[in-house]
C-alpha cells in the first residue's frame, strides 16, 4: 500500500498513528486478517478468502464418485463436486453444470449435495437462464458466514474496525435476521426491529446498525435479482437537537484542525476542505466527478452517493444540493494537487471518474474512513469531544453566518432552500429562483477560509 505523504508544499513526515495504520494495512492484504480474535463472522470469512489458492487447487481435483449417486464426487476436504447433465429444451442438446459445494455452503452434507444436483438438473430441464445468477435463495446467516460477507470490509484499514463490524453483524443482525431467507425479509418486520433498537440505543447507533443491515440486504437481494426493499418506509429515529448542537466546531477549533488535516492527511484534505467550504452533505461531495469540474473551479452536482448500498443516484428533492457550485481558490488548489498526485501514480481511482476516490480506488472515500481521519486530527488539535463528519456541515452554517454571509446564500449552498422556492432556473449559474450565483457562493467559501491559517497553529495546552 502506497503512503501518501505530500502536503501543500513539501513531503512532510507522516504521524505515528498514520504510519502504524498504513503499515498494518500494507501487511494485511484483503482476506489476510488472521488475528481477528473477537469477530467470528469476519474471521471465518477472511480465512476462506486467504485460502483462495487452495480453492483453485481443489477445483482441479475430480474427487471420488459416490456409490449409487452419479454426478456427486467427494473431495479431499470433505466437500463435494457436483456434475449435472440434462437436455437443454432451448437447444435439444445435452448441457452440463458443474458446481463445488464449498463455494455454495462449505457445511453442505451428502444428502443436501445429492438434492443440490437434482436441483441443477431441474434448472437445465426448465431452461433456466445461464446468466450466472444464483437460483436457490439462501438464509442471511448462510451468506454472512461465507466469504461473501467480506465486502463490508472492502475499505476498512484496521483489524479493530473489521472486528467491530463482525461483532455488530453477529450481535445485532444475525441474532434477529440470521434464520430469514433473504426474500422473506419484509418492511413491517424491519420497522418493528428498528423500534426495538430505539428502546435500547441512541439514535445515531440505531441508524448505524440499520445502515449496515441495509447495505448487506441490498447487496444480497441485488445478487439474487430480487426487488429492492423500500427503505423509505422504515421510520428511523431522529437525532435530537442536543446532539446536533454539540456536533460542531467553533472558529478557533476549525483554525487548529484544518491545517493539521493538510499536514498529516493530505489524501483526505481536499474532500474535508470541500465539505467545510461548501456546506454540502457527504453524499453529494463523495459523488463529485472530475469531468464536471471546470478550470474556473465551478463544478456541477448531479449525483448523490448512498454509502450503505454503494450506489449512485440523481440528486433528489429530499436531500437537495445546488446544481452548480464554485470551489474557493485554496480548496481548488488542494483538489488540483490531489488530482496530479493520482495521475502521477496511475491511481486505480482514476478509472471511476470520481473526484475523491478511496485509497483502494474502488469507490468514493468512505464515510467511516473519513470519520476516523477527522476524529484523529481533532484529537491531535486537543479537542476533547470530537465531532463527526456531518458536524462539518453544522460548522459551515454557524461560521458562514458569523462571517456575514447572507442567509439566502447559506441556504442555497447547503441545499436548504425549502419547498416554497421555485424550480431551478435555466441559467446554470443561478440556484433556484433566489438568483444566488456561483460567484456569491465562492465569496462565501472564501469568507470561511479567512478563519483558516495556511500553517498549523500551536495546540493550546490545558
Amino acid at each position: 500500500t502506497e503512503i501518501y505523504t505530500l502536503s501543500l508544499h513539501d513531503a512532510l513526515p507522516i504521524s505515528s498513528w498514520t504510519a502504524t495504520r498504513v503499515i498494518a494495512a500494507s501487511h494485511m492484504a484483503r482476506g489476510e486478517w488472521n488475528t481477528l480474535r473477537k469477530s467470528g463472522i469476519l474471521l471465518g470469512a477472511v480465512k476462506r478468502l486467504a485460502r483462495r489458492k487452495e480453492t483453485n487447487t481443489m477445483r482441479q481435483e475430480k474427487g471420488t464418485k459416490l456409490k449409487s449417486y452419479a454426478g456427486v464426487y467427494r473431495l479431499s476436504d470433505g466437500t463435494f463436486r457436483i456434475v449435472a447433465k440434462a437436455i437443454d429444451p432451448k437447444t435439444g442438446k445435452p448441457k452440463f453444470k458443474e458446481r463445488f459445494t464449498r463455494e455454495v455452503d462449505p457445511q453442505m452434507p451428502q444428502n443436501a449435495a445429492i438434492a443440490y444436483r437434482a436441483q441443477l438438473i431441474n434448472e437445465i430441464k426448465l431452461g433456466a437462464a445461464g446468466s450466472g445468477v444464483p437460483t436457490e435463495i439462501p438464509r442471511l446467516e448462510t451468506l454472512c458466514r461465507s466469504s461473501w460477507i467480506t465486502f463490508v470490509t472492502e475499505n476498512v484499514g484496521s483489524e479493530d474496525r473489521a472486528a467491530k463490524l463482525g461483532r455488530m453483524i453477529e450481535t445485532h443482525i444475525l441474532q434477529r435476521w440470521g434464520e430469514h431467507f433473504i426474500d422473506k425479509v419484509a418492511v413491517p418486520e424491519i420497522d418493528a426491529w428498528v423500534r426495538s433498537l430505539t428502546a435500547d440505543y441512541a439514535p445515531e447507533t440505531v441508524r448505524h446498525h440499520v445502515g449496515l443491515f441495509r447495505r448487506i440486504m441490498s447487496k444480497a437481494r441485488g445478487q439474487y435479482q430480487l426487488p429492492p426493499i423500500d427503505w423509505d418506509l422504515i421510520t428511523l429515529p431522529t437525532v435530537d437537537n442536543e446532539h446536533a448542537m454539540k456536533n460542531r466546531l467553533n472558529a478557533e477549533q476549525i483554525a487548529m484542525v484544518l491545517p493539521i488535516v493538510v499536514d498529516q492527511y493530505p489524501f483526505y484534505a481536499p474532500m474535508i476542505f470541500a465539505l467545510y467550504t461548501l456546506g454540502l452533505r457527504y453524499c453529494h461531495v463523495s459523488a463529485m466527478r472530475s469531468s464536471k469540474l471546470g478550470a474556473d473551479g465551478v463544478i456541477a452536482i448531479e449525483e448523490s452517493y448512498d454509502v450503505s448500498a454503494n450506489a449512485f443516484s440523481p440528486v433528489d428533492q429530499r436531500k437537495k444540493a445546488p446544481p452548480m457550485i464554485a470551489l474557493e481558490p485554496r480548496t481548488h488548489e488542494l483538489v488540483r494537487r490531489h488530482r496530479r498526485y493520482l495521475m502521477q501514480r496511475s491511481h486505480p481511482g482514476l478509472k471511476t471518474g470520481l473526484l475523491f476516490p478511496s485509497e483502494a480506488g474502488t469507490r468514493p472515500v468512505g464515510n467511516d474512513q473519513l470519520n476516523d481521519v477527522w476524529r484523529e486530527v481533532q484529537v491531535m488539535a486537543g479537542i476533547d469531544h470530537p465531532v463527526t463528519v456531518h458536524g462539518i456541515r453544522h460548522t459551515f452554517h454557524d461560521l458562514a453566518r458569523q462571517q456575514g454571509v447572507p442567509d439566502a446564500v447559506v441556504k442555497a449552498m447547503a441545499g436548504r432552500a425549502g419547498t416554497d422556492v421555485a424550480a431551478r432556473g435555466q441559467d446554470k449559474h443561478l440556484h433556484y429562483s433566489r438568483g444566488v450565483t456561483v460567484e456569491e457562493m465562492r465569496r462565501a467559501s472564501m469568507a470561511l477560509m479567512e478563519l483558516v491559517p495556511t500553517e498549523p497553529t500551536e495546540v493550546r495546552k490545558g
